[in-house]
């Protein structure tokens, strides 16, 4: 698969209220850092860094109809299916699987080896190695081995 053209990359959705209460646009002056091997599917849209550079990392696949808000870090090795959405500010830890149709709260931070199941909204901070769902997400599994976790998401 191509990176090239699969994705857009544009400002984040920050906004703040002036003393009026209208919204005013934040300025998004940092970039989008894409790692090494990376593959990205079409309509999936990367929103640029407020205050540091939104990462994704070597070797992790995103599918096709994801969103990635500002000053996300999605981690080494991840896999991101289609529709889910990670919020701006999220970091998502190495070897993280993030089911379809997932939501993960802005500034949320998920540990390393996490299995995020389809539909969950994970609105509060994940330990490595937990398997969550539902909505709200909560956490059904955990210390699982890598071959466990891969068994649950139909990779062995």
């Amino acid at each position: 698969m191509d990176v090239v053209n699969n994705y857009s990359t544009g400002d984040g959705f920050g906004f703040m209220r002036d003393k009026k209460g209208i919204l005013k646009r934040n300025i998004h002056n940092f970039d989008v850092i894409i790692g090494k091997d990376v593959e990205i599917g079409r309509l999936t849209n990367i929103d640029k860094g407020s205050y540091r550079d939104t990462v994704i990392g070597d070797g992790t696949k995103i599918d096709s109809l994801v969103h990635v808000g500002h000053n996300a870090i999605i981690g080494k090795h991840c896999l991101l299916v289609a529709g889910c959405v990670i919020g701006g500010s999220a970091e998502i830890g190495d070897y993280t699987h993030i089911g379809m149709n997932a939501s993960i709260k802005d500034h949320v931070k998920i540990g390393k080896h996490v299995i995020v199941g389809a539909g969950a909204v994970v609105i509060n901070d994940v330990k490595s190695g937990s398997v969550m769902v539902g909505n709200p997400a909560r956490m059904i599994k955990d210390n699982l081995t890598k071959e466990q976790k891969w068994r649950m998401v139909g990779n062995v």
